[in-house]
């Protein structure tokens, strides 16, 4: 059983008034609201990314607390808080995964402002968090999933970038995969195709396109 479950199980199997007590708190509605929290959580790992506080405990020290009424070795919350952090040094070393939608567009005389204002449509972004935890195996069948959605849910065209030819998924150790409209992976490339993007820059400074929305 997890360390999480364990705890869960504890905190339901005991008495909620005396519970709040042990743990520190003479407010018992600000107990209970951090108790709420905790169990809704869903994993320990979740509890201590929230960076929970609320005057008696932070979300770490409410975990040892309750670990050590329980019984369990608080050790293991700071074994766990390791572990994320090196998780965390991990990711912001990855690249963020994402989809390209391939519709072969070459400029002729549309306006710069218009493409970099629908530069979005053309790129599907993957939760980074989501993909690190899955096999590489398990991703390419959600973007074989994710592409069949987008091209049915599309037409097959992307207003003014026109009609879409591929898609080209870009994982997070900077391998690219080719996908077909239907979802079938073609092959993985051996080299990253410029994809190149329309962008607009005030003062040297990118404008990211969702802040091009009026």
């Amino acid at each position: 059983m997890r360390t999480y479950d364990t705890l869960v199980r504890f905190v339901k199997e005991t008495d909620r008034k005396e519970l709040l007590r042990s743990l520190g708190y003479h407010d018992l509605r600000k107990g209970e609201e951090s108790l709420r929290a905790f169990l809704g959580a869903g994993s320990l790992r979740n509890w201590l990314a929230h960076g929970h506080y609320d005057f008696v405990h932070s979300s770490e020290s409410f975990a040892k607390k309750l670990a050590s009424l329980a019984g369990v070795d608080p050790d293991v919350i700071d074994r766990i808080v390791e572990a994320e952090a090196k998780r965390r040094a991990i990711l912001s070393q990855l690249l963020p995964p994402y989809i390209f939608v391939d519709t072969r567009f070459r400029r002729k005389n549309e306006p710069i402002f218009a493409l970099a204002f629908m530069e979005g449509k053309r790129r599907i972004a993957l939760d980074k968090e989501a993909v690190y935890d899955r096999s590489l195996r398990e991703t390419l069948q959600e973007v074989s999933q994710i592409i069949r959605e987008h091209y049915r849910n599309t037409g097959g065209k992307l207003n003014l970038w026109g009609k879409i030819h591929e898609y080209r998924y870009h994982h997070l150790d900077g391998r690219t995969f080719r996908f077909d409209t239907k979802g079938h992976l073609i092959e993985e490339l051996s080299r990253n195709l410029d994809e190149g993007g329309a962008v607009l820059s005030v003062g040297g400074k990118e404008i990211p396109p969702d802040l091009l929305i009026s």
